[in-house]
């Protein structure tokens, strides 16, 4: 398996959940923000955020807050100068309560957190889609939507942010409180009031293949910088498809290139000297372009292509084999029903829409399939 293909989280590798799966919420590009427990003002570090301040975070040693990513795998309403009972009824207002939702005590005085799951008609919201949802919404009740691009956001589940529900009060590790989080419903960002529904459509046929064994090369591009002359355009979108893999909104993608091809373009472009404009107007050409053709065609970057998608497990394909006795249409069957429900394995009810499953076998097998599973329990 190449590097590129397990980064797309196709296939994962036993001894890899807890603290992989609280990474999800994690952006580590293009900084962060950190802030002693007993103090209120946060310092930001203009540099990637590598485990050891997730660790300390959830230690409790002190508090860490990212940036949002392209798909944020989650949303927290931050409610300042407010009774519980506001809180209370902002939150049922949006539909919001304990079965998609979980509220969340700040540190600062009447400062609370209301944290979920969102998703738009069954997929995955972008982060601008996330802030329109909600902008009339938050601008009417005074509060603010994150995570967001440029603002940094505490990450959750720390030893000092207590749940106030009295179904989540109790935990205490951040793994217990990640565990409640996974088992939430979704919400859906169309209902939100005063959001004006955008027109929803599938992709047109015919599958967008991944460029393939990137990474590396982004790698060596981002740490050492152009390596000849002409390279400038072609390294660029490496990197930035590079980005795009790890979830990065587009915004914030164009920056890390236009400091990294001012900062490290080694003598090899002259275009960076003669025409700068001509150079940053071409970043951000090729990233509107590779962020938004994905979009369209509903390719997702590795984190939440797994989670939307779902991933497969080693034990998971033995387990196939055995329960189908060999047979190649039950078996890929099996694999993308269990490779669907694996990311939502915590969920007390998994939905699989018929198209699904038509397309995992077909019209007249789909309903057998399903009763064969049923009878072996």
């Amino acid at each position: 398996m190449s590097k590129d293909e397990k980064n797309r989280g196709e296939i994962i590798m036993p001894g890899e959940a807890g603290f992989a799966d609280y990474l999800e919420f994690v952006q580590r590009l293009p900084k962060y923000a950190t802030k002693p427990i007993d103090r209120s003002h946060w310092r930001t570090k203009k540099k990637p955020l590598s485990d050891i301040p997730i660790r300390a975070h959830l230690a409790g040693k002190y508090a860490v807050a990212t940036l949002g990513k392209w798909y944020p795998e989650y949303a927290i309403l931050d409610i300042d100068s407010r009774t519980r009972r506001e809180v209370d009824e902002i939150r049922e207002t949006l539909g919001l309560d304990e079965l998609n939702s979980m509220l969340i005590k700040s540190e600062s005085k009447d400062s609370f957190h209301i944290i979920f799951s969102p998703e738009y008609h069954g997929k995955p919201p972008t982060l601008n889609l996330l802030k329109d949802s909600f902008i009339e919404f938050c601008r009417s009740k005074r509060i603010e939507i994150y995570p967001q691009r440029r603002r940094p956001i505490r990450l959750p589940f720390g030893p000092y942010q207590p749940l106030l529900d009295i179904e989540y009060m109790r935990l205490d590790s951040w793994k217990e409180k990640l565990y409640r989080f996974q088992k939430l419903n979704p919400f859906d960002l169309g209902s939100v009031k005063y959001h004006q529904l955008i027109f929803d459509f599938e992709p047109g046929p015919g599958k967008l293949l991944l460029p393939k064994n990137i990474f590396q090369e982004a790698q060596d591009l981002i740490a050492h910088g152009l390596q000849f002359p002409s390279s400038r355009h072609h390294s660029q979108g490496l990197i930035l498809f590079y980005l795009w893999r790890k979830n990065v909104p587009v915004e914030n993608a164009i920056e890390i290139v236009w400091d990294w091809i001012n900062e490290k373009d080694n003598g090899f472009s002259k275009d960076i000297l003669k025409s700068p404009r001509y150079v940053r107007n071409d970043i951000e050409g090729q990233a509107h372009w590779t962020w938004n053709k994905y979009q369209v065609s509903q390719v997702f970057p590795d984190s939440t292509h797994k989670k939307y998608h779902g991933y497969i497990t080693e034990p998971d394909i033995l387990e196939i084999i055995e329960a189908t006795r060999g047979s190649r249409p039950r078996m890929k069957f099996l694999y993308h029903l269990i490779k669907f429900a694996n990311p939502r394995r915590h969920r007390k009810f998994i939905p699989y829409h018929r198209h699904r499953l038509v397309e995992w076998s077909s019209h007249e097998t789909y309903q057998k399939y399903l009763n064969e599973l049923g009878e072996k329990g």
